[in-house]
């Protein structure tokens, strides 16, 4: 799979004192489109167990996912309009017993980024608090919402 495009309707709360779209609320367009990502269905995989339509989400089952890093970069003022922006997203990495989902908040064609960033997510168990090994389902479904996208981290 490629990225995925999640579209985001602002809203007029979204603005700060300066006319903007504040900063914090662009993570949470962020966190929107995190949570899009991992509830997407996922095409069927026979190798590694995986049925049509499975998500990462309903794959982790009674563990959980929490975020343990999260960084953003502010490229351009975004102001309100009505038109929805798009968060495109993406596995960037897979690790042990994490992953890292990277955004672009842009126009849909790319044309204008305001604002790139990335979340490191650990799987955890509940009861103890302490971070799971990825199975190799899981590596699978991750591998399958993964993309080598770019970031350009220059300010």
């Amino acid at each position: 799979m490629t990225s995925l495009n999640v579209p985001i309707q602002m809203r007029f709360f979204d603005q700060d004192q300066y006319g903007h779209i504040n900063n914090v609320t662009m993570l949470r367009y962020f966190e929107d489109a995190r949570v899009r990502l991992t509830a997407s269905p996922i095409a069927k995989d026979p190798d590694h167990g995986i049925p049509e339509d499975t998500t990462f989400r309903e794959s982790v089952g009674e563990l959980r996912t929490v975020v343990a890093h999260q960084s953003a970069d502010y490229k351009e003022q975004l102001f309100f309009r009505m038109d929805p922006v798009c968060v495109r997203t993406w596995i960037s990495r897979i690790g042990r017993s994490s992953f890292t989902i990277s955004y672009s908040l842009q126009e849909e064609d790319g044309s204008h980024v305001y604002a790139q960033g990335e979340s490191v997510i650990v799987v955890m168990d509940p009861e103890t608090g302490k971070s799971v090994k990825l199975s190799e389902d899981h590596k699978a479904l991750l591998a399958s919402l993964e993309d080598d996208v770019e970031l350009d981290h220059a300010r």
